[in-house]
């Protein structure tokens, strides 16, 4: 199957499951990040290189994809 078909596929199915634009984008964009890290070793340089991003811009999306960490109040059990 290539690229553009197997792109199709999962834009199909995101678009009839009712998935917004802005979580399909933000979860492709993690896992594609994910996976040049982890392809580098993680080594951010050589993961940033193989995205064609500096490795700076490389960080920023790592800190912005993160999810935000919940916090729990002293008073919560």
């Amino acid at each position: 199957m290539t690229l553009d078909r197997q792109l199709q596929h999962i834009c199909d199915e995101l678009v009839s499951k009712g998935i917004p634009l802005e979580v399909a984008r933000k979860e492709f964009e993690k896992k594609y990040v994910a996976t040049a890290v982890a392809l580098a070793a993680g080594n951010l340089g050589k993961a940033a290189r193989s995205l064609g991003i500096h490795r700076n811009t490389l960080r920023a999306k790592i800190s912005l994809l993160k999810e935000p960490k919940v916090r729990r109040n002293r008073n919560d059990s």
